[in-house]
């Protein structure tokens, strides 16, 4: 959901993120990416963050998607998982990748310098 006005966004295994507004049945705007994407609005609700295979994190303006990324972050791949969603913090300066594998990233937002890597430990139950 955007955090400003009545948008949303939405990523597709058909590798399309589609923009959205809550009083209209069709979508807004339409990409074709080259592969899985998560997505996600920053704060401002002015740039959206598209993660691509796992592997790249893009970053949108939203009032010219069309001409393409303004920035793009090459991560490295982790062939074991994939991730499965991208949020802004809330001040915007970093993104929080989840992953189905066990463990979360935290990038720079604005370098796409990964700070951090939170391991999720798994509890052997007796």
């Amino acid at each position: 959901m955007s955090p400003v006005d009545d948008a949303f966004i939405s990523g597709s295994l058909d590798k399309t993120i589609r923009l959205w507004d809550l009083r209209s049945p069709n979508c807004q705007g339409l990409m074709h990416l080259q592969g899985k994407p998560v997505c996600s609005f920053d704060p401002e609700g002015l740039i959206f963050a598209a993660g691509v295979n796992s592997e790249m994190v893009k970053l949108y303006d939203l009032r010219s998607f069309d001409k393409g990324p303004f920035a793009t972050f090459k991560m490295n791949y982790d062939r074991t998982c994939e991730w499965t969603s991208l949020k802004f913090s809330n001040d915007g300066k970093l993104i929080l990748l989840a992953t189905n594998g066990g463990f979360l990233r935290l990038v720079d937002a604005f370098k796409g310098a990964v700070l951090h890597t939170f391991g999720v430990s798994r509890r052997r139950q007796i």
